[in-house]
């Protein structure tokens, strides 16, 4: 255990800071790139887990191209500036799963996943996409705070919930996170979201929503990181995949984002204006 919490602090150490580096310091051509790779690993991490197995082998390479073919028309939305229509779409799909969550109760092995959940699958992930990179061209410094803000969350929860955590939070599909560790997530989230605004020079008023909406969107983070959670649980797997040591695959790194980034930027889009 020790081993691996090693491996993980320094894999997230090597990482941040390049990530870090390349928002700020690269341009839209290499964000593109980059988020091209995560989509295609997230996506054959996804297939290998629930189209590779009994009558849903067929779904494979369909699974493949809707993902690709969504990733070509957010840059088309992006490019004619409708890119919210879709980030719409996905943040409504997450309302649902967020209720799917709360109600579900039991949980066995299924080979045989449907054609609604392929195209679910391919939506979330299309549209983090068009989130990440729409969010990175209006505005690269909230971009980062984003990804930071996610990071500081799972971190949060992670160490809370080993500490004082005693009351699991949906205990049928991820037994090891927690109550406190959640609440703890939310609380030590503030308080980066408030040192933020005070760096920003943020009104008083701006700051009470800005740290409103993050909140929101660590609720949902945890959100993300429960579907992931369950779609392992229900394909048998302990991990998405194994690329990164001591995370495991590139969805468990990311399966926070899938909600919070078209969270994030409809909420502060449409409700805030904190997107000038």
């Amino acid at each position: 255990m020790k081993v691996n919490l090693k491996k993980r602090i320094i894999t997230a150490l090597l990482i941040y800071p390049i990530i870090a580096l390349l928002i700020l310091f690269s341009n839209d051509l290499v964000i593109r790139l980059l988020l091209y790779v995560i989509i295609f690993l997230s996506t054959f991490e996804i297939s290998k887990m629930c189209f590779q197995n009994g009558i849903t082998k067929k779904y494979h390479y369909f699974f493949i191209g809707l993902v690709f073919y969504l990733i070509f028309l957010s840059n088309g939305l992006i490019m004619h500036n409708i890119w919210h229509y879709f980030v719409i779409l996905s943040f409504v799909s997450w309302i649902f799963i967020s209720f799917y969550i709360i109600k579900h109760k039991n949980i066995v092995v299924n080979n045989n996943f449907n054609i609604f959940f392929l195209f679910l699958c391919a939506l979330i992930l299309g549209s983090l996409y068009c989130s990440l990179l729409t969010l990175y061209l209006l505005s690269p410094i909230l971009l980062l705070y984003l990804i930071s803000l996610v990071a500081i969350s799972d971190i949060s929860a992670f160490f809370i919930g080993k500490k004082i955590g005693k009351n699991s939070f949906f205990e049928n599909i991820s037994p090891n996170k927690t109550k406190e560790g959640f609440y703890g997530s939310i609380f030590t989230s503030s308080v980066f979201s408030l040192i933020f605004c005070l760096f920003q020079n943020y009104s008083y008023d701006f700051i009470v929503k800005f740290i409103l909406l993050s909140v929101t969107v660590v609720v949902f983070s945890a959100v993300g990181d429960l579907s992931v959670s369950l779609i392992k649980r229900y394909s048998g797997n302990k991990d998405s995949g194994n690329i990164l040591p001591g995370h495991g695959g590139i969805l468990d790194r990311i399966d926070s984002l899938l909600p919070a980034a078209p969270t994030f930027l409809i909420f502060s889009f449409f409700l805030t204006d904190i997107i000038k």
